[in-house]
């Protein structure tokens, strides 16, 4: 798979991310869209597990691609 090449970052000016965003080498954003059902059990299992959801969607990644001999 092609790797992704970096965009310039839009001028001060123009529209962009908020101001104050500390930039973060090595870390693509993304979004998701979850089934109501699934977000419901995703949120209520990091609330009692006093974590974030990004944390369990993160450790979902890693667990589907460790199944396909994949690593991070």
């Amino acid at each position: 798979m092609p790797k992704r090449t970096k965009t310039l970052a839009p001028s001060p000016s123009g529209p962009g991310k908020p101001l104050g965003r500390k930039p973060r080498p090595g870390i693509v954003h993304t979004s998701l869209y979850l089934p109501e059902g699934l977000y419901e059990a995703l949120r209520r299992a990091a609330f009692e597990e006093r974590v974030k959801i990004h944390d369990l969607v993160l450790e979902g990644v890693a667990l589907a691609l460790r199944k396909r001999g994949r690593r991070r």
